[in-house]
């Protein structure tokens, strides 16, 4: 069993090298040539969101299986449960104080939007002059 990815490995390093097509390095998707570039930044509205999903999922896998052994762990399970949702909580409340959930007050456009709007403004003052 260890030989045979160490067999398999070699067969696809042996390989000969084949020529690089012109279009090789091109991606390509349903039939639709791409636009523009891929590489694309995201507001940092997207990653709040995803550390907050994260955060409450593991409450949530916490919290579900304390639900499962709830008879075995008795009050003090109870209590640590309650402990915990609490602290949860209180980050909640302490980044919804500090303005970390109002999003609308800080949102701005990506940087990429910016620039294709500024491209296009070049060009219209370009045609004009």
């Amino acid at each position: 069993m260890l030989g045979l990815p160490a067999l398999l490995g070699e067969r696809h390093r042996r390989k000969p090298e084949r020529r690089q097509e012109i279009a090789t390095g091109v991606p390509y998707e349903s039939g639709i040539l791409p636009t523009g570039s891929a590489q694309i930044r995201l507001p940092i509205q997207y990653y709040l969101v995803a550390m907050f999903f994260v955060i409450f999922d593991l409450e949530a896998v916490f919290l579900y299986a304390w639900a499962v052994a709830v008879k075995e762990t008795g009050w003090p399970g109870f209590i640590e449960a309650a402990i915990f949702a609490a602290i949860l909580l209180a980050a909640l409340a302490y980044l919804w104080r500090i303005g970390a959930l109002d999003w609308n007050a800080q949102f701005q456009q990506p940087p990429i939007h910016r620039l294709h709007r500024l491209q296009a403004k070049e060009r219209r003052d370009a045609r004009v002059a």
